[in-house]
């Protein structure tokens, strides 16, 4: 058989066609080959009953002492995570309050972290007092926080500690706090020119969430060439992504929700925390976590952090916009560990929450994963969805930015951003 040049042209066509085909099926990631044990319906009930009996109600049956300090956390986490309280552990969190200052501060903030997560406006008489006579900035922040929905002045209550600890004016929750206080004063500045700018012409994921982290939010990823991901369909790729922890403290606290701002891409991993499950999670880090130049992508000469650095990428109408450095100072009180990931969380623990099925987390990003409750298989998951995506973008090295848009009381849709989007796309 003679080969012609265009028939040679055609079959190498063809060949790499099939060839650039067959890598990209090798690379992406299938579902159905993930399990997990803890998914399965004997292990979920095996892990309730337990963590009832075993972690929360045994552990707070133990008198309370410089030893015991650490079954009471325990129980804490546990109560948080599957939303339990009963009489019985009413009447203990009560008697916690007797000589908390005697306590650890670590018993103390894990102990104000189950109050803020379980009693919220059970305690306000109690919490006042505390911020009264705390001088530790984290605790202090955690009193008003709670106290937000409060008839108390909470700008006098943070001027009178300023008054009494100057030396905290700058301490990074502390300037965060100041911050949350005054949110009402903040206009958030337009999000065209936050999906415009180059960002070092690397990629970059959006997080568009709702001040109420009770309502997810949807991920959008923008190309190193300036361009939105599409899905198969043409459409512009999304996910809903929930970035509530189970706290819903501030994301300038320890275990508080995702903090607003700039995250750095670092890698693609998988965990062995069976709350996180065996699907690949997106490895993001806050600014102070690692240097300047992990962060940044780059070869700078900085070694130490400082603020005109994380400005620097922000786009010129958002430099002012003071939630948006909430990631920046978060890094920098000492948060780390902020990932976006899966989840093996059994989510009939929230079924009455607004964000079911998503299950929060301790400051992480997640995303919905429906497992097989007979056989462990992953049935349906948006993480493999949005790790697919991401590898489909190009290079994994860029920026992760989180930010509120507003309050409504709803899940972000693709059909607020759309516009934008495409208007940033011919920018």
């Amino acid at each position: 058989m003679r080969f012609t040049k265009n028939k040679v042209s055609a079959i190498i066509l063809i060949l790499v066609s099939a060839l650039t085909l067959s890598c990209k099926d090798s690379t992406k990631l299938d579902a159905d080959k993930y399990f997990s044990n803890a998914a399965l319906k004997s292990e979920r009930e095996t892990f309730f009953t337990k963590t009832i009996n075993q972690t929360i109600l045994k552990n707070l049956s133990l008198t309370l002492n410089d030893s015991t300090e650490s079954n009471y956390q325990e129980a804490f986490w546990a109560m948080e995570l599957i939303q339990f309280k009963n009489d019985f552990t009413d009447s203990v969190i009560a008697n916690c309050f007797i000589n908390l200052s005697d306590r650890s501060l670590e018993f103390q903030r894990a102990f104000l972290e189950i109050i803020y997560s379980l009693y919220q406006n059970q305690f306000t008489a109690e919490i006042k007092s505390i911020s009264e006579s705390t001088a530790n900035p984290k605790l202090f922040a955690m009193c008003l926080s709670y106290l937000k929905n409060s008839n108390n002045d909470l700008k006098l209550m943070l001027s009178n500690y300023l008054n009494k600890y100057p030396d905290m004016t700058e301490d990074p929750i502390i300037v965060m706090l100041k911050i949350d206080i005054n949110m009402h004063s903040f206009s958030i500045p337009p999000l065209l020119d936050l999906f415009k700018s180059d960002y070092q012409n690397k990629i970059v994921v959006f997080s568009i969430q709702r001040s109420n982290r009770d309502y997810p939010g949807l991920v959008v990823i923008k190309k190193p060439d300036g361009k939105f991901l599409l899905d198969e369909s043409g459409e512009i790729f999304n996910v809903s992504q929930l970035a509530r922890a189970i706290t819903d403290l501030p994301g300038y606290i320890t275990n508080g929700n995702t903090p607003q701002g700039i995250f750095s891409i670092q890698s693609i991993d998988s965990s062995k925390n069976i709350f996180i499950g065996p699907t690949p999670n997106l490895q993001i880090v806050l600014p102070f976590e690692v240097n300047p130049e992990k962060y940044f992508h780059n070869n700078t000469s900085d070694s130490l952090w400082n603020m005109s650095q994380y400005r620097n990428l922000l786009p010129d109408s958002w430099e002012n916009y003071f939630p948006i450095y909430e990631s920046y100072y978060a890094g920098k009180a000492g948060r780390n560990e902020i990932i976006a990931h899966g989840t093996t969380i059994n989510p009939e623990y929230y079924k009455n929450k607004s964000y079911y099925p998503f299950t929060p987390s301790l400051g992480c990003l997640t995303t919905r994963e429906i497992w097989s409750n007979k056989n462990g298989r992953l049935i349906e998951s948006d993480q493999i969805k949005f790790m697919n995506a991401f590898n489909n973008a190009g290079s994994g090295k860029g920026f992760f930015i989180v930010v509120n848009i507003d309050d409504q009381q709803s899940v972000v849709t693709l059909a607020e951003l759309k516009s934008f989007i495409k208007v940033a796309e011919k920018n």
